[in-house]
């Protein structure tokens, strides 16, 4: 089986990530897949302005992972990522998922605002206007 864990940049400015980043190299687990969703943000606004993660590829490699970086919004890349990811041996995997927070939606992108306040149904329609 293979097993696939989906963090956000934010989240990898934690301890915890990091150990268990060890944890996986130092056990080969090559079933195992990190994707990071690297937009730039975490809760109290710009990650580079709390914990700098750059160059967070550069980390994971270090880290012992077999490191690849993405267009996240390219499903195409995506998959792509996906697949050559299960044909690593020996070390686990990560795909830097570079995204925009809030892509596709004019007053959602870049603007942390809505990272843990929900849109009003204003805005809701708005963006089911702008996405459809």
């Amino acid at each position: 089986y293979r097993t696939y864990v989906i963090i956000g940049d934010g989240e990898a400015q934690e301890g915890q990530i990091w150990e268990a980043a060890l944890f996986a190299a130092q056990l080969k687990l090559d079933n195992l897949t990190l994707i990071v969703d690297c937009n730039g943000f975490q809760l109290d606004g710009a990650t580079a302005d709390f914990l700098n993660l750059a160059p967070l590829a550069d980390k994971l490699r270090a880290f012992g992972f077999e490191t690849s970086e993405i267009d996240g919004h390219d499903m195409a890349a995506v998959v792509e990522a996906l697949e050559a990811a299960k044909e690593v041996s020996g070390r686990p995997q990560a795909i830097v998922a570079h995204t925009i927070k809030g892509k596709g939606v004019s007053f959602m992108e870049n603007d942390n605002e809505f990272h843990g306040k929900a849109p009003t149904r204003e805005q809701c329609e708005q963006a089911l206007a702008e996405l459809a």
